[in-house]
């Protein structure tokens, strides 16, 4: 069955009970230029300066503030935005969403993704664990790829049990629709997982295509076109819009989970005029493709560093990147900046639909990124696996009921945070243990959190590293299983570009970071918090 543009949203409206996503092409097995996109030279330091001041709002979290919202007589309905490999950075460019997400609710300054990396990334999203408790490790079998997640206790199962109708709507897991499922590869019908009422679920190989890529709606398959009205990000967008509409018309509150591809590399591969070799860029809709074209792009000192003698022997071996190759990928954060555009104008009409349909001020609205990406810091040319700020750091705002209004929170937090967040608003209860926490209580409260830290974790199967670190208060911790270890005092080195883990200055700051960091590599639930523990929503 096939079908062009949003004409499908009649044959949507069937009932199913979940999903699975995509993202073979987020695999990196060659030296090539051939890569599922990634991102920019950030300064930390500057860069939150930035947020806060630019495209944030200009107030630290503890100091009151409004709160948004009121419950209109039954639980708050949740909306969930997830754009795929944003950097924290990038959110300069997406007015709409800072000034309709951030400036009316709460920023977090300082949120990190556990596990930088798709499916690891979006498995603690939906399970609320780290992914030494989960499971999932990496982007394909065996240790990863949807076919690793327990889908049977995740958010939107939980969120129904709770009396809740349920979609998702985008990008789910890497390799779902493509493999094991059903059929065979190509098959018609594809199942969707446990717990949506409504599934419009992008299938892999198709999902980073936008152009002329393949939906299951509710197990049925349809193809879009290569039409300026199939691109990608709008069809999501259309199918988000006609979803909350539909569900604000029923008695029951809803849960919807929106995940488009942007800004993610794209379809295909292309000849670069600066590259090596083939590259994938990310695919912007056509009416802003070229508008940022001429887009200053700054460098801080973590790109292509100068010195890695301190940096651990998987950095050390990485050549620096030539002249050609960074002219690629200034072309290629871009590129990004235009493909987010699309994902900040469905935002404005998502809220607008809120609004019109008298449901806004009863919506908690999360709006994240699945991890960051590298673009030639510490010399890694692409990718985001590696634990740096450039691909653990990313943005996160929120809006809504219990929500304050025009803050900026300073507590560290993360994607483990989300289904805490996601539950505790809706009263509804985990099937697991979850290892993060409601991130409403610490916008509310500037003394809870406040010595927090966060556990970044890379079990990557393909590589030879195993990494672990700790990220809180001024400073950022790791330890590779090969015996090299990092530190890096924030407050002063914001790039992570001055590696003191040996300075005996430092010896006792490290014998802390390390006791702790052994306590989280192998923490669930309680023992993954460091500071008022007890007062964790349950």
């Amino acid at each position: 069955m096939t079908t062009t543009g949003p004409a499908v949203e009649a044959a949507a409206t069937g009932s199913d009970q979940g999903a699975t996503d995509p993202g073979g092409t987020d695999r990196q097995t060659k030296q090539t230029r051939t890569r599922p996109r990634w991102a920019i030279p950030v300064a930390v330091v500057a860069v939150i300066t930035l947020l806060a001041g630019s495209f944030l709002v200009a107030r630290a979290v503890g100091g009151g503030g409004s709160v948004s919202g009121t419950n209109v007589g039954r639980g708050p309905n949740v909306l969930v935005i997830m754009t795929d490999d944003q950097t924290y950075e990038s959110m300069r460019v997406m007015s709409r969403t800072n000034e309709l997400i951030g400036r009316q609710g709460t920023v977090f300054s300082s949120y990190h993704v556990s596990f930088p990396n798709c499916c690891p990334s979006r498995a603690t999203y939906l399970t609320g664990q780290y992914a030494h408790n989960n499971g999932v490790r990496d982007n394909l079998p065996p240790l990863g790829g949807w076919q690793a997640l327990k889908a049977a206790e995740t958010v939107p199962v939980w969120m129904q049990r709770a009396g809740y109708q349920t979609a998702h709507i985008g990008k789910y897991l890497n390799l779902w629709g493509s493999t094991g499922q059903d059929d065979k590869v190509g098959a018609g019908d594809i199942t969707p997982p446990p717990g949506y009422d409504h599934w419009f679920g992008l299938i892999d190989p198709t999902t980073y295509d936008y152009f002329n890529y393949s939906v299951s709606v509710n197990g049925k398959r349809f193809q879009w076109g290569n039409r300026p009205e199939d691109y990608q990000t709008d069809v999501l967008g259309q199918e988000v819009v006609n979803t909350v509409t539909r569900f604000g018309a029923e008695s029951k509150p809803w849960f919807v989970s929106f995940t488009p591809l942007a800004p993610h590399t794209g379809g295909g591969v292309e000849s670069s005029p600066t590259a090596i070799d083939i590259w994938q860029f990310p695919v912007a809709a056509p009416r802003h493709q070229g508008s940022f074209k001429a887009e200053p792009i700054t460098r801080g000192p973590a790109w292509n560093e100068a010195d890695v003698s301190k940096k651990p022997s998987e950095i050390r071996k990485q050549p620096p990147i030539d002249a050609n190759f960074d002219a690629t990928q200034i072309d290629t954060i871009r590129r990004e900046y235009e493909a987010l555009q699309a994902v900040d104008e469905w935002v404005e009409k998502i809220i607008d639909a809120l609004r019109d349909t008298g449901q806004l001020d009863n919506t908690l609205i999360l709006f994240t990124s699945d991890n960051g990406s590298f673009h030639g810091e510490h010399r890694i040319p692409y990718g985001k696996t590696k634990l740096y700020e450039e691909a653990s750091h990313v943005p996160f705002m929120m809006r809504g009921p219990g929500v304050p209004v025009g803050l900026v929170a300073q507590q560290f937090a993360g994607n483990v945070d989300l289904a805490p967040t996601i539950l505790a608003a809706a009263n509804a209860k985990a099937g697991l243990v979850l290892d993060g926490r409601d991130l409403r209580s610490l916008a509310g409260d500037s003394s809870l959190g406040t010595n927090r830290s966060m556990l970044l974790e890379n079990w990557i199967t393909y590589t030879s590293d195993r990494t672990w670190a700790l990220r809180g208060g001024q400073w950022y911790y790791s330890t590779w299983s090969n015996g090299d270890r990092e530190l890096y005092d924030m407050s002063r080195d914001p790039y992570q570009v001055n590696n003191v883990v040996g300075e005996p200055a430092y010896a006792a700051v490290v014998a802390s970071l390390d006791a702790r960091l052994n306590v989280l590599k192998t923490c669930a639930g309680a023992t993954c918090e460091d500071s008022d523990a007890s007062r964790r929503p349950t």
